[in-house]
């Protein structure tokens, strides 16, 4: 577990440890189904809830949003279920790659964004967690995440071109091909060059044929915590 004061830690990653301990410690209860997101902060907030748990402070169920998470969350001994099982949930927490002045984020740089936004809207509350790098940030500062029917890769281009984008498709390291998704699915990433309305261009990037989600969350976050090298501020309360 990171000691926030060990120095071998950079500021971001301590940052990114601030921004946990305060979601772990501040907003979940005893009792709670509680959403968990994916990357690199959201693994401090696991560490975090594993110990309240191992301390018998809390007693809570888990629904991840990626099998990377699954994993984390039992390796945290934490117990673990589905959106089946429990379809309300009490709160959703998450990291984000961007997120602008006005609270628009723009997830998906883990490739888990289908079930992040499922997960997120089926929440009564999504608590986003995320250090200092990623707020504020201008919106074409990072492309828009989209995972895409195998099948599909070529037909969306141009409705997406007509949209003002450019698609490229995600290759990981390691391994040859595109990345996959959970569902099977292809990611790819989406450069726009103009200022555009997130709002409106959540939607019609959804409704292209052969594209199952993007990452964009024009206003999903409730709450919203940026961690810093020394402390973690809430910057955003429900509205």
């Amino acid at each position: 577990m990171m000691n926030s004061k060990d120095s071998k830690f950079s500021d971001q990653e301590k940052a990114k440890f601030f921004a946990a301990q305060k979601a772990a410690k501040e907003f979940i209860y005893d009792g709670f189904v509680v959403g968990v997101g994916t990357g690199s902060t959201v693994k401090y907030f696991i560490q975090q809830l594993g110990e309240l748990v191992d301390k018998n402070e809390l007693e809570i169920i888990t629904i991840p949003s990626s099998a990377e998470t699954h994993l984390e969350l039992v390796k945290a001994g934490l117990p673990v279920s589905t959106l089946l099982e429990y379809p309300e949930i009490n709160i959703y927490v998450d990291g984000a790659d961007i997120i602008t002045k006005d609270y628009v984020m723009i997830k998906g740089g883990g490739g888990a964004l289908t079930l992040e936004k499922i997960i997120a809207r089926a929440s009564q509350e999504f608590l986003v967690i995320a250090d200092s790098s990623k707020y504020p940030r201008d919106l074409l500062s990072y492309p828009v995440p989209v995972e895409i029917i195998k099948q599909a890769i070529i037909t969306v281009l141009q409705p997406i071109f007509n949209l003002g984008g450019e698609l490229q498709l995600r290759y990981g390291s390691g391994k040859k091909g595109p990345v996959i998704t959970d569902n099977g699915n292809i990611i790819g990433d989406i450069t726009f060059k103009q200022e555009y309305n997130p709002f409106n261009m959540e939607m019609n990037l959804n409704n292209i044929a052969g594209i199952v989600e993007n990452g964009l969350f024009p206003s999903d976050a409730d709450k919203i915590i940026i961690g810093k090298k020394n402390n973690a501020k809430l910057i955003k309360r429900d509205s």
